[in-house]
């Protein structure tokens, strides 16, 4: 119900209207934007390694390192073509790419032994946005947007269990996907150089149905035996996100902002082939847990601070 409403809020300001933007646009203008990011990052894979490893009896702690800096984040541009047709006063196209890093360690704890792990992670996603911008007061502006979101992410992790009975293990799980996503920002200039803003991704799949890819496999040699954990599929996912923050100008077109992020991207894989085999043949448990694993909702979580700077260059 709650959805279906947001919806219907999304419709409504679309005909009527990106926080992209965030200060005032004058023109026809190309924003070239760049930030870094510092926060956390905690991938879906993990509450799939853990329930995937629970059927060998192998309890996972928490990922360690999930916070660090990214150079890399909100790297794009924006097009604002001018329109002054009453309050509405644009319409924009723009492109934005984020980067995310991270070396994960953890322990996992198994009758007797101890296994010690890590990986290295990365994430990207790319966001085409379209959008027009809706003035009903020379300092307050209301900014829908529709966003195409396509996202990648690859982890490759290294095992050793000490203990009995001890094993090397590898683990590879890569996931694809692209969606479209609606949401709305709003911006208010304080005076002629400062401006804070919100922007919000509240509601998707739309019109752009979520397609993908998901590959998990996961290899290990014990010293007395083999075991092979597979899984194949495609992948979903949808977006939830708040952003809110402020510019400022420090000379004619140059803009530094600061915002704090906080995003839920929630995916599963959809039909995957999936099972678990030894050298005595398939675990019909672990098959099931591989199933399971892959297609049960998990989220990607990002949270944390943004810092940047934004260039006008007038047409």
């Amino acid at each position: 119900m709650k959805r279906n409403f947001v919806f219907f809020l999304m419709i409504i300001s679309l005909f009527v209207g990106t926080l992209s933007a965030q200060g005032k646009v004058e023109g026809n203008t190309v924003r070239f934007k760049g930030a870094l990011f510092f926060g956390s990052l905690r991938p879906d894979f993990e509450k799939r390694n853990f329930y995937s490893d629970i059927v060998g009896l192998e309890y996972n702690q928490d990922w360690q390192n999930n916070r660090g800096m990214t150079l890399i984040n909100d790297l794009g541009f924006d097009y604002f073509h001018s329109l002054n047709a009453g309050v509405l006063s644009n319409v924009f196209l723009g492109l934005h790419l984020n980067r995310f890093n991270r070396g994960y360690e953890w322990n996992s704890y198994y009758a007797n032994g101890l296994g010690i792990k890590e990986a290295d992670y990365r994430l990207l996603y790319s966001d085409i946005n379209l959008g027009i911008t809706l003035s009903p007061v020379s300092n307050f502006r209301i900014l829908p947007k529709y966003v195409i979101r396509s996202m990648g992410h690859t982890l490759e992790g290294s095992y050793l269990g000490l203990g009995g009975p001890s094993y090397l293990g590898q683990d590879t799980k890569t996931a694809t996907a692209t969606s479209g996503l609606l949401g709305v920002g709003f911006e208010f200039d304080l005076n002629e150089r400062a401006t804070l803003f919100a922007d919000f991704l509240i509601y998707g799949p739309f019109l752009f149905n979520s397609s993908g890819s998901y590959n998990s496999e996961q290899f290990r040699i014990y010293n007395n035996g083999v075991v092979l954990n597979y899984a194949n599929g495609g992948y979903t996912f949808y977006s939830e996100k708040i952003s809110v923050g402020g510019s400022i100008v420090v000379v004619p077109k140059l803009r530094l902002f600061a915002s704090f992020e906080s995003e839920r991207m929630t995916a599963k894989s959809q039909s995957p082939v999936a099972f678990s085999v030894s050298e005595n043949g398939i675990s019909s448990v672990g098959t099931l847990m591989e199933f399971v694993s892959a297609t049960a909702d998990h989220t990607i979580l990002v949270s944390g601070l943004k810092f940047g700077v934004t260039y006008d260059l007038n047409m």
